[in-house]
């Protein structure tokens, strides 16, 4: 079962896989992608709340086998940090408003759907030093 340290290297490596899909012109993937950087950070988050692996079997998997940003938030107690977060902080606001959209079914999307320069500003959202979502997350992972 995956835990902290896989979510961290998983988060990481598709920021990598991200970084290259957009360098190729392959923005549709990239979108796609993106989204998983969130999930495996906020993974990651919830087994040091949980202080075990992430839980892929068993009963009480039903709760965390998500994709969903909101749940996933929730499940690391983070939903008042975000709230505050998002209040005391614009841009970080912004930023979460550009990935919050995300979903798994986006696998689906027509090819050349997304563009460079929104593939940029979503990469930027994901990054920036202080206003970053994945920054963020790394404070409390």
């Amino acid at each position: 079962m995956p835990d902290r340290k896989h979510f961290h290297e998983l988060a990481m490596e598709r920021l990598q896989e991200t970084r290259l899909l957009i360098l190729n012109g392959r923005y549709t993937g990239a979108r796609y992608l993106s989204g998983y950087i969130i999930e495996a950070a906020l993974k990651s988050r919830i087994c040091k709340i949980l202080d075990s692996e992430y839980p892929e079997t068993g009963e009480i998997s039903k709760s965390f086998l998500t994709h969903k940003f909101d749940l996933l938030i929730k499940l690391g107690g983070l939903q008042k940090l975000l709230d505050e977060e998002k209040q005391k902080n614009p841009q970080f606001a912004a930023n979460w408003s550009l990935l919050s959209g995300w979903k798994e079914s986006d696998r689906y999307n027509k090819v050349d759907s997304s563009s460079k320069p929104e593939l940029e500003e979503i990469l930027s959202a994901i990054e920036d030093h202080e206003n970053g979502i994945l920054n963020w997350i790394k404070k409390l992972w």
